[in-house]
């Protein structure tokens, strides 16, 4: 691409979202106040975060606003958005303005409004969708979230949002640029239709059909993800006298050279279950051929994962087990832990949630990454401690 095309492409994205956010304040501004719904949050975190035996620190403060916008304005059509500022100031490493301004989507809806070594404000759009609903049909186009995972830590099914297991801070996850059409043939049973196309002009289509039989659901998958990949999946979930089973996987295989190269399989099997105390215990395995994808960037190269659902984990098998205790209506503590059988790595996480009054919570989160054996380049720890204070309206 040569210097001329990479500036129009530059100024094509750079325009983009600056239309969209005229026209996100357009509407805001148009339509009736009734039709209108807003909600949100805005948190402030203390990050702290010790790597050895390197001995290094660094800190972060942030600030998190979160803003969802709903608009009913026919008994047919529905507009939603969805916006993210985060201001933060920390050490230098803890600060990544090319990460952070990544847009994943067609349209470039994430921008740095200040930008140094020490300092860094973004707003990202990460939701702005039209929606029209009529008998037994659902169409959706615009940025938007497509879940089609099952279990509760590793998602084999979610080819159009991945998302790491660690990213407690954006329960909302993200978004793609997607058409999405979605037929209900009963209460128990619809299929649906997706395609999106990613900043590099990548295609992901895929065909989900979704049923329920007794005490179970059952969906099935099929389509192609980023025209490199030739995608077939499934999921089930079900409940055996309280015992809730969730299972699902997907085969990958490359559409060039597709009888010469090797198929990708990831499947994730998963229980939890809740005592009459309230104590809820979950365990979840994953199985995701990749070999020992370990390298030397560390273990902060597995916080940014998984990359997409192909790629789930460091290696073939991963264990995870948490547990979940409510002490009073107000105050929740789970603890959490994954083993990486073939990298010779874990984790360990704990969090305390405590309910201050109806709309503010404080949290305290802290993860825990260690290399025990061999197979990484050199033995690992790094420690993270977060302290949350956040506002919901």
């Amino acid at each position: 691409m040569n210097k001329t095309r990479i500036n129009l492409y530059a100024k094509s994205r750079y325009l983009t979202r600056r239309m969209a956010c005229a026209a996100l304040l357009a509407v805001c501004c148009a339509l009736p106040a009734h039709a209108q719904e807003l909600s949100g949050y805005v948190n402030r975190m203390f990050s702290l975060v010790s790597q050895q035996p390197a001995d290094e620190t660094w800190w972060q403060s942030q600030v998190h606003n979160r803003l969802s916008f709903g608009w009913q304005f026919s008994e047919h059509w529905r507009v939603d958005a969805g916006m993210r500022n985060r201001f933060m100031l920390g050490s230098e490493a803890m600060i990544q303005p090319e990460s952070t301004e990544f847009d994943a989507g067609l349209a470039d809806l994430s921008w740095n409004w200040v930008a140094g070594k020490k300092v860094l404000g973004n707003t990202l759009i990460d939701r702005l969708s039209v929606t029209f609903e009529r008998d037994k049909w659902q169409l959706r186009l615009g940025r938007q979230r497509i879940n089609w995972g099952q279990t509760l830590v590793w998602n084999p099914n979610d080819i159009f949002n991945t998302y790491s297991f660690f990213d407690f801070d954006y329960p909302e996850r993200s978004g793609c640029d997607a058409f999405r059409a979605t037929y209900y043939h009963s209460e128990t049973a619809s299929s649906e239709l997706a395609a999106s196309v990613n900043r590099d002009g990548k295609l992901t289509a895929a065909l989900l059909h979704h049923w329920s039989r007794k005490n179970f659901d059952f969906q099935l998958m099929a389509g192609e993800q980023a025209q490199a990949d030739l995608v077939l999946g499934g999921a089930c979930t079900g409940d055996f006298g309280g015992l809730c089973w969730r299972s699902e996987a997907a085969i990958f295989r490359p559409v060039r050279n597709f009888s010469d190269t090797t198929t990708v399989v990831a499947a994730s099997v998963g229980v939890d279950y809740t005592f009459g105390s309230s104590l809820t215990l979950q365990a979840e395995a994953l199985y995701n051929n990749v070999g020992n994808a370990f390298s030397g960037s560390g273990l902060m190269g597995l916080y940014a994962a998984p990359l997409s659902a192909k790629f789930l984990s460091i290696c073939d098998w991963s264990i995870f087990a948490q547990a979940s205790y409510p002490f009073t209506p107000r105050l929740n503590a789970a603890l959490s832990g994954m083993y990486f059988a073939d990298a010779k790595a874990c984790y360990t996480g704990a969090t305390v949630d405590c309910s201050i009054t109806e709309n503010l919570d404080l949290s305290l989160i802290a993860q825990y990454f260690s290399t025990v054996g061999s197979a990484a380049p050199d033995e690992m720890q790094v420690i993270l401690g977060f302290v949350r204070l956040k506002y919901s309206f």
